[in-house]
């Protein structure tokens, strides 16, 4: 089940936390999870989210880091919380709605013909979303990919920011799938959106790459 935990803790507990998910799932090419920049809150924390594709990638070791009183989970009213399995994402997802504005709070940086672009084009993103989607769950997706083919981008607002890894783009997209489009379609396109905010998109999203979220109107 997709779940999004926040966590506040020491710099050298996260530190260490960031060290142990490394030496375990350092050797899998698409990683069971994907990690937010941390960040300094006023107490002195620093405040970290976290989420797992997969029933228990990550939560024994961070509810064990609660268990001693090294870490505390942020609260269900912080919007970064939630879970949602594989079959609540495609069976809850709106089918009627074409239309999807994206959020990525973070740079992202996509593959394209083996390169890295500094820009969200879609169908690369996409592609990591189903494959993320079949690496680690057991439910079909019932229309494939090719549906997808009928998703545009009708409108964007990103801006270039500099990354460990090269340059990224940050900022919105509008995604508009052709009209008509089957209901499966649409509930496919509106699933992997939904998912997205578990997933990330584009590369090095173990790394705080390719936060992204659903916003429900344009903004600037």
């Amino acid at each position: 089940m997709p779940r999004s935990v926040v966590i506040y803790t020491s710099a050298a507990t996260l530190s260490a936390l960031r060290e142990s998910i490394r030496l375990r799932f350092g050797h899998e090419r698409t990683k069971p999870y994907t990690l937010s920049y941390d960040q300094k809150t006023d107490a002195g924390k620093r405040r970290l989210r976290l989420c797992e594709l997969v029933d228990d990638a990550l939560l024994p070791m961070i509810s064990d880091l609660v268990a001693k009183g090294e870490a505390t989970f942020g609260g269900p009213s912080d919007r970064d919380v939630g879970s949602r399995s594989y079959e609540e994402l495609l069976e809850d997802a709106d089918r009627r709605r074409r239309v999807a504005l994206l959020q990525f709070s973070t740079p992202v940086i996509v593959e394209v013909s083996g390169a890295p672009v500094p820009f969200p084009v879609m169908p690369a993103i996409f592609e990591g979303y189903v494959s993320a989607w079949r690496a680690f769950s057991s439910v079909a997706i019932p229309s494939g990919f090719e549906g997808l083919r009928h998703v545009s981008m009708t409108g964007f607002k990103v801006s270039c920011v500099v990354t460990p890894f090269g340059p990224g783009a940050q900022g919105w997209v509008r995604l508009e799938m052709d009209k008509g489009r089957t209901e499966a379609e649409i509930a496919l396109f509106n699933g992997l959106i939904d998912f997205a905010f578990f997933c990330g998109s584009g590369l090095h999203t173990e790394e705080g790459l390719g936060q992204t979220r659903r916003m429900e109107q344009r903004q600037g």
